[in-house]
């Protein structure tokens, strides 16, 4: 009776490891949520949030679409429209998924993310299964680990909250090496000339040779007792690599020797505004850092003094996105903003969500977006994806894609991708 029990055994696990097996949900046309497509009060009242709301404002056009992952200014791209197929990879649910914000990441023309168990999972451009690899222990597959990846010529860099870092080959997805660093990670990745730039939960950016691992250097940042849980960001210009951590600093040390250059505190260390503290990700336009928070403010930051440019009253967590002169975001509340990205002057303001009923609002907290040649895709903690006209900011339509949260979506040969806690969401 066992040997029966051994060849089942087998012959599932052979067909969860199998590139080959059919892993995508059937493509299905993806659901219209109509709680836009109507007005919802018939007596419109002016609403003070919005400013210069009839401003049209039309787009660069995009010749080429250049994937800059150093800066982290990768949210205009040359994308037109999409027939809104839906399919799905599915995978066990990530209980603690939405709290670390991981982000699929795009690697010599291939898509890479991981699953509830750590595995590694590589797809080609028509979303088939190239290889699926785990170096997990069985304790920490039971941790359901987040795994942090980046990747340069044929490496990907692995971190993760079970305080694990190693390099995989990019094409076969064998391990090269493995190691344990003393706390856990939560941040972005970057990586250039063979130097990868991580920081941990100490609030330290490290330094590791991405050859075999070593630390070359190390900066160590304050530290309070209790830290915010947002993901912290990096990014490199030139010769200099700028990052944030938990209480709100952001520094620039020297690519070469970790030495510091400046430091610039954005907020006065209270435990109170400490634990609630949740920054968006650093953007660069190669003269300035851009960034925000929630507690309402938006700043721009000179990036060879550390001086402060300007700062504007905008309540956002999520990535900002230049484009041309002008810099753009989106509020936890749903309001889209503009503004002049030399003085920060506002442009426009537009409330996304005016024709939600009131009630429902809280639902549709925005999580991601990224602008295409016409419109801005906004996602949501509620599993929507929202299509904007970005001349006149008029909705097109909302997608109902999931129930619930999905994280900011990935412009990936002609589709966009779009990960959350149990699966992968492609829309052709």
């Amino acid at each position: 009776m066992s040997k029966y029990f051994i060849l089942i055994f087998l012959f599932l696990y052979g067909c969860s490891l199998n590139p080959n097996s059919k892993f995508w949900s059937e493509t299905k046309k993806a659901n219209v949520d109509n709680s836009v497509s109507k007005v919802l009060f018939k007596s419109k009242k002016p609403n003070e949030s919005e400013f210069n709301q009839q401003l049209k404002i039309t787009l660069p056009k995009v010749k080429k679409y250049k994937f800059d992952n150093l800066s982290n200014n990768d949210g205009f791209v040359n994308f037109l429209s999409f027939n809104e197929n839906l399919s799905k990879y599915k995978f066990n649910r990530i209980e603690k998924f939405s709290s670390f914000e991981p982000e699929l990441l795009i690697s010599n023309n291939s898509l890479i993310f991981f699953d509830d168990k750590g595995t590694l999972i590589k797809f080609n451009e028509l979303s088939k299964v190239l290889w699926k690899k785990n170096y997990y222990s069985k304790s920490d597959k039971k941790s359901q680990p987040i795994l942090f990846l980046a990747s340069e010529n044929n490496n990907i860099f692995v971190a993760d909250t079970a305080a694990n870092y190693y390099v995989v080959d990019d094409f076969t997805g064998d391990l090269k090496w493995k190691k344990k660093h003393s706390s856990s990670f939560n941040s972005q990745i970057k990586i250039k000339n063979g130097k990868v730039f991580v920081v941990d939960l100490e609030n330290t950016l490290r330094c590791f040779s991405i050859k075999d691992g070593k630390t070359i250097w190390s900066v160590p940042t304050d530290l309070t007792i209790v830290s915010s849980q947002k993901k912290q960001s990096i990014i490199i210009d030139k010769n200099t690599v700028y990052f944030t951590n938990s209480i709100g600093d952001i520094t620039a040390v020297d690519f070469e020797t970790g030495e510091i250059i400046w430091q610039t505190p954005t907020q006065n260390i209270e435990f109170s505004t400490n634990i609630t503290l949740r920054t968006s990700d650093l953007i660069s336009d190669g003269e300035t850092l851009f960034f925000s928070n929630n507690k309402n403010e938006f700043f721009a930051i000179d990036m060879q003094t550390g001086i402060l440019k300007w700062k504007q009253e905008i309540n956002s967590e999520l990535r900002p996105v230049t484009i041309s002169n002008y810099i753009v975001t989106v509020t936890n509340e749903g309001l889209l903003v503009v503004l002049d990205k030399n003085n920060g002057n506002i442009l426009r303001i537009n409330d996304i969500l005016k024709n939600i009923k009131q009630k429902k609002r809280k639902e549709y907290l925005p999580s991601g977006f990224i602008i295409g040649s016409l419109n801005l895709y906004l996602t949501t903690n509620n599993g929507r994806l929202f299509i904007i006209n970005f001349k006149d900011s008029k909705i097109d339509k909302i997608l109902k894609l999931d129930k619930e949260k999905i994280q900011r979506p990935v412009f990936f040969k002609g589709k966009l991708y779009i990960a959350k806690d149990n699966s992968i969401i492609k829309m052709n």
